[in-house]
């Protein structure tokens, strides 16, 4: 028989997830989470908002050579740059969801099942 079709193993996995839902470490594991994605978001934000602010208000500041020999402007520099730190960003982000978060959600669901 499909799983779908199994009502009391289906049962079963509504109240554990009532029960999750209610324990108060996986509560404030949500907030946290949720805090952390917020700073993350506005670090990024704040990163481009801001480039776009220079660019708009300062183009030649972004558009002047690099250099006398190089004729690239600094724009393409501080773009990759840019892109880098959001790259590093995002690293640190998953490493962080994958490590910490995912260990306190195990043990609180290995609390939950007990």
């Amino acid at each position: 028989m499909p799983s779908h079709l199994n009502f009391s193993q289906n049962s079963n996995a509504k109240e554990y997830r009532a029960k999750l839902l209610i324990h108060p470490e996986y509560q404030r594991l949500r907030v946290r989470i949720r805090q952390y994605r917020a700073r993350v978001a506005v670090v990024l934000l704040t990163c481009y908002l801001s480039f776009l602010f220079v660019f708009v208000s300062f183009p030649q500041v972004l558009l002047q050579p690099v250099s006398a020999q190089n004729p690239t402007p600094w724009l393409i520099p501080a773009a990759i740059m840019l892109i880098l730190f959001q790259f590093l960003v995002t690293g640190v982000y998953v490493k962080q969801m994958n490590t910490v978060f995912d260990d306190e959600l195990e043990r609180i669901r290995q609390d939950v099942e007990v």
